[in-house]
């Protein structure tokens, strides 16, 4: 019983640093200013992140690799989707 308290306290807390490393919060808000308060209305969103060749995107579960910042750019624009950068 003490070890599934301190298990959640632990889940807790780490859901609290990953919302504040990726800054969730900020993302909550823009869809709030901008009337998106439904999953359905939200855009959708790719993750984006430096490589040792390029860039890489995960959009939908699936890793999508582009040489160049550009082509990142053409991609999001073509498969209509909001870029999140991280690590750049």
């Amino acid at each position: 019983m003490e070890q599934e308290m301190k298990l959640t306290r632990e889940l807790s807390g780490l859901r609290d640093r990953l919302g504040k490393a990726l800054r969730l919060d900020g993302i909550e808000q823009v869809f709030a200013r901008k009337g998106l308060a439904h999953a359905e209305d939200a855009p959708q969103w790719a993750i984006v992140y430096r490589t040792a060749n390029g860039f890489c995107c995960v959009y939908r579960g699936q890793a999508v690799e582009l040489p160049e910042m550009l082509d990142v750019q053409i991609w999001a624009e073509e498969m209509d989707v909001q870029t999140w950068f991280i690590g750049l």
